[in-house]
């Protein structure tokens, strides 16, 4: 017994020196944001000061339209030497420089006065498919080359998008093009869209600005250009003899590196966090900690207002017979199995032997881009005419009714469509935090989406699906 005492006196002593250091460390970090609140706090008032007599955050561009389609025309305007921007041929001269003459699908020995060029946004292929930026060079006398861009800045890939297009290219040109793919992660197509085994020849990867570096094999990790779309609009501003035009190009490039940089905080506030965390090494210790703590809980953060978004939409939907309804956050892709997001159907949709529709609140990866849409959910017997039926259904007069333009690339997603506010997360997670216990403004929004999506599309799967009945 006195042995059993002695080690349950150890235990004792041991988990009151565990619950101080807890203490010790949870006082340490509270001190820690605290102070560091304070430094913050002090470079947003400098701050405040600077934006007053210099404007230091406006952005033109976040009054104008900035869509994949916006930002398209902006590219193609520049690149065009009969453009607004008067500047001939050198926006386009200076890409064909950075690309480098391996790649260029023109003669680069040749001035570009010399060429015919033939800029067409939103050109179409012969599968129906629309490049969303096709420069076409010609030299008298010579085969046509083509520079094409397909702009992602913020949409999913559609299946077998950069296989058709490079296709496409392939059959007009032969070896004379260049396919560079523009997406706003930064990284390469999705598997859908090229898959491992698809000839990659004529293709390139530019990112909107640069970024981390990807966890890609070399193969892929050579398909990628050394130079970003912000530094094509940077080396723009250099030979641009247009005060007005290098102002423009200047606003464009911020935008880029704001947009899809992923950095909202200014200079001055950048600074004032270094500054403070380099000014012990307590400091330090805490910041990994931090980051190391920051995955998890930004995760959790998401989870817990995606599990109150999906109550909240069953509660508007409960009217509905035998509603089922799901959510799932992993800061990841959607998996065939589950959406990542919030997920609403009727039992009386499944089958054993069909795929089944899904209306879903998603996004597309990094918690960036949500969007609302129907989803196929994988059955065991493949696509049938009554699926087929319904992807046509789907596609044709929903958009009127639901007042926005969808997206109908993806036969797994017969129709969605991208939510106009609140596109990107990370910079919502206070928000989030505070609306999982106390729903406002944002639950509203997101919950009213999903809402309004299926009251329209329940009918029109329900007339499909359950037309035997």
């Amino acid at each position: 017994m006195g042995r059993t005492g002695d080690i349950l006196k150890q235990l004792d002593l041991l988990a009151t020196r565990l619950a101080a250091t807890r203490e010790s460390d949870r006082k340490r970090y509270g001190d820690f944001f605290t102070d560091l609140r304070r430094s913050i706090e002090a470079a947003q008032c400098m701050q405040r000061e600077l934006d007053r007599q210099f404007a230091c955050r406006f952005n033109a561009l976040d009054y104008l339209r900035t869509d994949e389609l916006g930002l398209s025309q902006v590219i193609a305007d520049l690149l065009d030497p009969d453009g607004s921007h008067g500047q001939g041929s050198r926006f386009l001269a200076l890409l064909g420089d950075l690309v480098g003459p391996d790649r260029w699908p023109a003669d680069r020995t040749v001035r570009y006065d010399a060429y015919r060029v033939d800029v067409k946004p939103e050109r179409w292929t012969d599968r129906g498919g629309r490049l969303d930026i096709s420069v076409e060079l010609q030299l008298p006398g010579h085969e046509p080359s083509c520079l094409a861009i397909e702009n992602k800045p913020y949409s999913a890939d559609g299946d077998a998008q950069i296989v058709d297009y490079l296709s496409f290219l392939r059959r007009r040109y032969r070896e004379r093009f260049l396919l560079i793919y523009l997406p706003g992660h930064g990284g390469m197509p999705s598997q859908h869209a090229l898959p491992g085994d698809a000839c990659r020849d004529g293709l390139a990867i530019m990112p909107y600005c640069h970024r981390e570096a990807a966890d890609e094999c070399e193969d892929t990790l050579q398909l990628h250009l050394p130079f970003s779309l912000a530094d094509w609009l940077q080396g723009c501003q250099k030979i641009c003899e247009a005060a007005r035009v290098r102002w423009f190009l200047c606003e464009v490039e911020r935008f880029c590196n704001k947009t899809f940089g992923g950095n909202e905080m200014t200079t001055g506030e950048q600074k004032a966090v270094r500054d403070f965390i380099l000014e012990s090494d307590d400091n330090v210790l805490t910041a990994i900690a931090v980051c190391e703590a920051w995955p998890k809980t930004k995760d959790d953060v998401i989870g817990r207002f995606l599990e109150r978004l999906r109550d909240r939409v069953g509660a508007k939907l409960d009217a509905i017979d035998d509603l089922q309804t799901g959510c799932r956050y992993a800061d990841s892709v959607s998996s065939w199995a589950r959406p990542n997001g919030v997920w609403v159907f009727r039992n009386a949709w499944t089958s054993a032997d069909r795929a089944f529709p899904l209306v879903c609140l998603t996004h597309d990866g990094d918690a960036k881009d949500w969007s609302v849409g129907v989803r196929l959910k994988n059955g065991a017997g493949g696509a049938n005419a009554q699926e087929e039926d319904l992807k046509d259904r789907l596609r044709s007069g929903f958009d009127e009714r639901l007042g926005r333009r969808g997206e109908t690339d993806s036969e797994s997603w017969p129709w969605y469509c991208y939510v106009e506010e609140h596109k990107d997360w990370n910079r919502l997670l206070a928000r989030l935090h505070k609306e999982a216990q106390d729903p406002g403004e944002l639950m509203e929004y997101f919950s009213h989406q999903l809402v309004e999506a299926a009251d329209l599309v329940f009918p029109i799967i329900d007339e499909v699906l359950l037309a035997d009945r």
